[in-house]
């Protein structure tokens, strides 16, 4: 009677090993594919909340009858704020200096609400339109030399697009039209190298 319960409790030993074991391969091998899937989930959304602040820019311009301009701080790309035109000659740095071009709400930091995401190039990609190559940890705001992304009465906007990402994980692009002051969210597909609507 002794030996069989001694063998019992072996064998019971035994899985109880075996089974943590298997369970810490279970969990080594899915940690890194959580972990990727949070961070792709992570800068859909960054991109998403970025466009819907364009969008309420736009919106502002309309509603306003006057340019309204998102501002990306030269200093601090993950800092941005939205400024109405104060004296019919658009929203300007000078403007904005002497508070004539004054803030619409509060500034916002995508790290407060994204937490690693950043307007950032983190891997070499093509441009959207015209394939040419960006390098990573290039300029991500492409939208000529100024740092405003302003939006017209009429519905027009400042062509160009804005680069998201984390430091790893999906690039993310938001195309802003300039003609109809519309917007395209786009996720860069590592495999096959290309942009897709998003």
């Amino acid at each position: 009677m002794t030996a069989a319960g001694g063998g019992s409790r072996g064998a019971a030993l035994v899985d109880v090993v075996f089974s943590t074991g298997l369970m810490a391969i279970l969990l080594a091998i899915s940690v890194p594919t959580i972990a990727a899937a949070r961070e792709k989930d992570t800068a859909r959304a960054a991109a998403r909340y970025v466009a819907a602040r364009l969008q309420h820019a736009r919106i502002e311009a309309l509603k306003r009858n006057a340019a309204v301009a998102v501002r990306f701080d030269p200093a601090d790309t993950n800092q941005f704020a939205i400024y109405v035109d104060g004296d019919g000659d658009g929203v300007l740095q000078a403007d904005v200096d002497r508070d004539v071009d004054v803030l619409v709400g509060t500034p916002s930091r995508l790290s407060d609400y994204l937490g690693a995401v950043r307007l950032r190039l983190n891997q070499d990609v093509p441009e959207p339109d015209t394939g040419a190559s960006l390098a990573a940890g290039s300029d991500p705001l492409r939208i000529g030399r100024s740092s405003f992304l302003s939006f017209s009465p009429l519905g027009s906007a400042t062509s160009g697009t804005l680069y998201l990402a984390a430091a790893t994980g999906p690039q993310m692009a938001i195309r802003i039209f300039g003609s109809t002051g519309r917007m395209r969210v786009l996720r860069f597909d590592s495999a096959d190298r290309q942009w897709r609507e998003d």
